[in-house]
C-alpha cells in the first residue's frame, strides 16, 4: 500500500474520531478501520503472496440494551407505585449499573412509602433483575439493561454474578 494511502486512511480516521468528540453522537455504532497486510494462496501457482488489505466495520457503540423478556418478568411481579420505584432506579443508574441510594431516599425520591420501596427491592432481587451490592448499593442486572459497550457490559456482568455469589454465600452460613 503506498503511503499517501495510509496516510489519508489515517487522516479519515482521525477526522472521524475528532467529530465523535465534538458533537454528541446518536449512533449506535461508529467506524473503525484497520490497515495491515495478509497472506493468501495462489491457487494457480501454489505460492504464497503477501497483500495490503483495510478492513472497515461497525463496532457497537453508545447503545443501550434492554432485554424485554427480562424486564416483563420483573414487571409482571410490580404494582403502579412499584413501577415508579422501578422507573427511577433504572433512570438514575451510574455507569457500573448502579444505584447508590438508602431504601429510606429512595422513598422520598419517589415520592411512595418506605414499605412500597421495601417491598420492591425485595421482589427485584427474588426476580434477578437487581441485586444488594452492600448497604445502599443496588446493581441491576446487566442481563436486563446495560448501556455501554459489550467488553465494559462483561465486566460489569462479572462484578454482579460475583456479588450474587457473595450474597448467596452468606445467606446459607
Amino acid at each position: 500500500m503506498e503511503k499517501s494511502e495510509k496516510t489519508k486512511l489515517a487522516n479519515n480516521q482521525k477526522r472521524r474520531e475528532k467529530a465523535a468528540k465534538t458533537k454528541p453522537s446518536k449512533t449506535t455504532s461508529k467506524k473503525i478501520t484497520k490497515v495491515g497486510t495478509a497472506e493468501y494462496l495462489n491457487q494457480a501457482t501454489g505460492e504464497i503472496e503477501q497483500f495490503n488489505i483495510i478492513e472497515e466495520h461497525d463496532q457497537d457503540f453508545n447503545f443501550e440494551k434492554i432485554w424485554l423478556g427480562h424486564l416483563l418478568q420483573s414487571l409482571d411481579v410490580l404494582g403502579n407505585a412499584k413501577i415508579k420505584v422501578l422507573n427511577y432506579l433504572l433512570a438514575n443508574k451510574n455507569s457500573d449499573n448502579q444505584i447508590i441510594a438508602t431504601q429510606r431516599v429512595l422513598a422520598e425520591k419517589v415520592g411512595v412509602s418506605l414499605p412500597v420501596v421495601n417491598e420492591t427491592i425485595k421482589k427485584l432481587v427474588d426476580s434477578n433483575a437487581i441485586s444488594k451490592v452492600s448497604s445502599g448499593v443496588l446493581m441491576l442486572n446487566p442481563e436486563v439493561v446495560f448501556k455501554g459497550n459489550h467488553k465494559k457490559r462483561m465486566n460489569i456482568l462479572l462484578r454482579y454474578n460475583k456479588s450474587n455469589t457473595f450474597e448467596n454465600e452468606s445467606e446459607n452460613k
